[in-house]
């Protein structure tokens, strides 16, 4: 499902192909942007995909008017809906960086790494809030069971600039287990749709 979402995306950025501006070799541009997050996570029983918020700024040096890296910060709420009545939200702090590769005037391709670190974690069920901590250790009495601080993913995607604002969607592949001491490889899935503005 969030595979599907994601390509809806870029076909939605796709079809808004026009004139937009033009950067070139040695151009510095600073980014703010905000947008939503569609998280689930792998390999969990009856997870659905919730929606979320993202903020942030990101820093964009080009090399050459077809090239070009780019360097955030970045506050995410991700997560699960576990069932009906329990929601699972992660907040994060990450660090993308992104290769940007233009193939048209105004439209990236881009690629990267993004490590994240965990702010807090709890789990809503019917209004309660609970640290996700502390669930898991009700949940596994007695066991080393806990969840990871650290999160590190790749994200790929692509972006569409138009007078400076822009539009860009990314699905972001997380290569670390969530929880440590389970078997099963619970991992972070999710795609960011943000707008921003270029300076």
């Amino acid at each position: 499902m969030i595979r599907k979402t994601f390509l809806l995306a870029i076909a939605a950025m796709m079809g808004t192909l026009s004139v937009s501006a033009q950067h070139e070799e040695g151009d510095i541009t600073i980014q703010p942007r905000v947008g939503v997050t569609m998280s689930s996570l792998t390999n969990t029983d009856g997870a659905k995909t919730k929606l979320n918020v993202t903020y942030g700024v990101e820093f964009e040096r080009f090399f050459t008017d077809e090239l070009s890296i780019a360097a955030g910060v970045l506050f995410t709420d991700q997560g699960a809906k576990l069932d009906d009545d329990i929601t699972m939200n992660i907040y994060y702090g990450q660090l993308p960086v992104t290769i940007n590769y233009y193939v048209l005037q105004g439209l990236a391709l881009k690629a990267g790494i993004q490590p994240g670190f965990r702010v807090k974690a709890r789990v809503n069920e019917d209004g309660t809030k609970i640290d996700f901590d502390k669930f898991l250790a009700t949940l596994y009495p007695g066991e080393d069971v806990k969840m990871s601080t650290f999160d590190l993913a790749f994200p790929v995607g692509l972006s569409y600039e138009y007078r400076g604002v822009t539009l860009d969607a990314r699905y972001n592949f997380s290569v670390l287990k969530l929880i440590k001491g389970i078997d099963e490889s619970v991992r972070n899935q999710v795609i960011a749709v943000t707008l921003g503005y270029k300076f």
